[in-house]
């Protein structure tokens, strides 16, 4: 085995005495980057000969041995301290298959905001499937509902009783799943942003099946878009952050601080809506005159979009009885592509906006 000196000399293999360097050239290399980088390819060499020499056989993917090296950084300075472990959840080694002996299998499927013709065309397929049971929530348009050609069980998740309802649809899907059957899960908008899909699959892995994910469109850019806003904007907006209204067990999220050329999409918090501007200006430092805008059943034929501030569009939204499923726009972006026409009535000396598609 070979061995290193940590010190700036170089040792003779053959001997015990150190061998000064003379060379002027090298007199240079004594400084610490150089000894640094000297020090880890030393360190590289040295440690694959030696590993591979006292090591034959193939190491375990289940064992990887901890090597604790002093970590090179940026500012030429030695760091001693092990590395920050982001996730200590064990990797699972194996995935479940993606059926059961039965034959029972699960697709978590994305519906899109609403409209049919935003499907893509493989849920389209497996909508159209009528040996597949379908399984889904409130916010499913009926418009989509309405391609379904096998059976449809669907769960009212209303606020207060969403728990209940996530655990009534784990149970049929178990029951599909137990009869053999194609659980088609259908979820509105994308089921990875904000639809709590991760978490079922991981549930469903729970029942010893792998799902299928099939994406959808997500409210969060196609409701904007329909309603002829502009996430982004050049010279408006250049960045846009998303956003849901419910944390975890009911809570209240954190709020993003104001930035002019920023827009925030919120996503399932119209129930909340005036709670969160009140917020997002006390807490947020949100100026009350931020425009703000509300698409609702983006892509349906009764979509609306209604615009106002901060401080007016908690009135609006009661007084057109905005309901979910519903998308929150809040930028300067709101207003880019809006025009006189858009103009539908006043109240309380404010413009109200109602676009229809």
């Amino acid at each position: 085995m070979k061995h290193i000196c940590l010190s700036p000399t170089v040792h003779n293999s053959q001997s015990s005495n150190p061998i000064q360097p003379s060379h002027p050239k090298m007199n240079n290399l004594v400084n610490k980057r150089s000894r640094t980088r000297l020090l880890l390819s030393l360190l590289a060499i040295s440690s694959t000969e030696s590993f591979l020499s006292q090591h034959q056989a193939p190491v375990s993917n289940s064992i990887i041995p901890a090597l604790h090296l002093a970590a090179y950084r940026n500012d030429d300075t030695f760091s001693s301290s092990p590395p920050t472990i982001l996730n200590k959840q064990p990797f699972l080694s194996t995935k479940p298959p993606s059926s059961l002996p039965n034959g029972g299998s699960i697709t978590l499927l994305g519906a899109g905001p609403g409209d049919p013709d935003l499907l893509t065309v493989k849920a389209y397929r497996l909508l159209s499937d009528e040996k597949n049971l379908v399984i889904v929530d409130r916010l499913v348009s009926e418009e989509i509902l309405a391609l379904v050609k096998g059976e449809v069980k669907r769960a009212n998740k209303y606020p207060g009783c969403a728990e209940q309802a996530q655990n009534e649809i784990y149970e049929w899907c178990k029951q599909g799943l137990r009869e053999g059957r194609h659980v088609i899960r259908l979820k509105i908008g994308d089921p990875f942003v904000f639809g709590r899909g991760g978490e079922e699959v991981l549930e469903f892995r729970k029942f010893g099946v792998e799902p299928a994910v099939i994406p959808g469109v997500s409210a969060a850019f196609s409701a904007p878009l329909l309603a002829s806003i502009p996430v982004t904007h050049r010279g408006i907006s250049n960045q846009v952050v998303m956003c849901t209204g419910y944390g975890r067990n009911n809570t209240s999220p954190d709020l993003i601080q104001y930035h002019k050329e920023q827009t925030v999409v919120f996503l399932m918090a119209v129930g909340r809506l005036r709670e969160l501007c009140e917020r997002l200006v006390s807490l947020a430092n949100y100026p009350i005159d931020t425009p703000v805008g509300i698409v609702e059943r983006a892509g349906c034929p009764d979509q609306r979009t209604v615009v106002g501030t901060m401080e007016t569009i908690a009135d609006l939204a009661e007084e057109y009885g905005v309901k979910p499923p519903s998308t929150i726009v809040v930028g300067d972006v709101v207003n880019v592509l809006l025009t006189d026409g858009d103009i539908v009535g006043m109240m309380g000396g404010v413009e109200v906006i109602e676009v229809e598609q």
